[in-house]
């Protein structure tokens, strides 16, 4: 099950839960999938409310809010109600014996009716774990013992003491959707949100210290947002930065083919980039901080350069190639990328992260859960 909503979005939930579902398909399964009527999928489609999604009715209770915060409201209920229809639509179908299995790539909503139910049901986490202050943690606690997978090992350790954790399948791609470029590009890039989180000024830092064209591509809806506005645009004054907003497709794919590296200095723990392995997919090598699922994805020396972006302990602090931090680590990494081979780069996703290996994975997830519930 998902939802789909958004348009110009930085988000890979739902091109992950289409290929896994036409994954299952090639592997003989037979496959519902509870998405939007406009999704596309080999399995069998079964459509949520698209006047929900669409229209946003606004709750009769809310007719005497102020117009901005009616709107703001009318959207989040709207989006509940089809999240709701859609999962009630699921649970039926396994009520009638149509299902075995239900895979949420959902919020919350299914966690209710499985309860209810007693249906098997597999959830992905996204996020790194919430702090107690926030309502997603009450959420977790309440269904401590639900079959989570976590989709890199480092997200499982952050979920550890809060959730079971039924298994770690890491994302996948159809590599052959990413053409490689073996030779080395004339530009670093950065691909990603506009927020303090994602590293972009250490990027952007790092690219023109070293005197290189450095390339930012994101969504515009982060271009309005203050941080932008007062932390990224003085940026492109530099003739050495050029944004060129966000892409997708093959237009995303010849971008990262054509770049020198991949420039992914995150500060937080990223559970799992997804840009990474399209990127080396391509050829291009990742230049990234020791953080998150980094060291799951990147190959140290072979496929780009881990750097540790501080002081601070984590895994495998200072066992990198590169001993320098921060960006002075980032400087160094750019200037030594040809060291790099951009075959190995390609081979690497070749070899660990494509839908089929994707797919496997959660097949055995699947198979552990059904068989606690006979």
């Amino acid at each position: 099950m998902y939802e789909r909503y958004g348009r110009e979005k930085i988000f890979a939930p739902h091109e992950l839960f289409l290929d896994l579902a036409d994954g299952l398909v090639a592997h003989g399964h037979d496959v519902r999938v509870y998405s939007s009527s406009d999704t596309k999928t080999k399995g069998a489609l079964i459509a949520g409310n698209d006047a929900l999604a669409l229209q946003e009715p606004a709750a009769m209770k809310l007719r005497y809010v102020a117009p901005d915060t009616k709107k703001l409201l009318a959207r989040r209920d709207a989006r509940w109600e089809y999240e709701l229809d859609l999962t009630a639509k699921a649970y039926n179908d396994a009520k009638d014996g149509k299902i075995d299995l239900v895979h949420s790539f959902l919020e919350f909503s299914a966690h209710y009716f499985g309860e209810v139910t007693g249906v098997p049901t597999v959830y992905t986490l996204h996020d790194t774990a919430p702090d107690k202050e926030y309502l997603d943690y009450w959420r977790f606690r309440r269904f401590t013992h639900d079959a989570y997978v976590a989709i890199s090992h480092s997200q499982a350790r952050d979920f550890a003491s809060l959730v079971d954790i039924a298994g770690v399948v890491h994302h996948g791609i159809h590599v052959s959707q990413y053409e490689p470029n073996f030779e080395i590009g004339d530009y670093v890039l950065f691909i990603g949100r506009y927020m303090p989180e994602k590293g972009v000024e250490d990027a952007i830092q790092a690219g023109t210290q070293t005197g290189n064209l450095t390339v930012l591509a994101g969504a515009k809806e982060y271009r309005e947002i203050a941080y932008y506005k007062e932390h990224i645009e003085l940026y492109l004054a530099n003739p050495l930065v050029r944004e060129v907003g966000f892409l997708a497709g093959r237009k995303k794919a010849g971008l990262l083919a054509g770049a020198k590296a991949m420039l992914f200095p995150i500060k937080w723990e990223e559970p799992f980039g997804m840009v990474m392995i399209e990127a080396m997919a391509c050829g291009t090598p990742v230049i990234a901080y020791n953080r998150g699922s980094v060291p799951e994805i990147v190959r140290d020396g072979v496929t780009g350069f881990i750097i540790d972006p501080d002081d601070e302990n984590r895994p495998e602090k200072g066992s990198w190639i590169i001993k320098k931090k921060g960006i002075e680590g980032l400087v160094e990494a750019v200037k030594r990328i040809d060291e790099i081979d951009r075959a190995a780069c390609r081979r690497h996703v070749e070899e660990n992260f494509t839908v089929e290996k994707m797919v496997e994975g959660y097949e055995q997830v699947y198979k552990k859960i059904l068989h606690l519930a006979r």
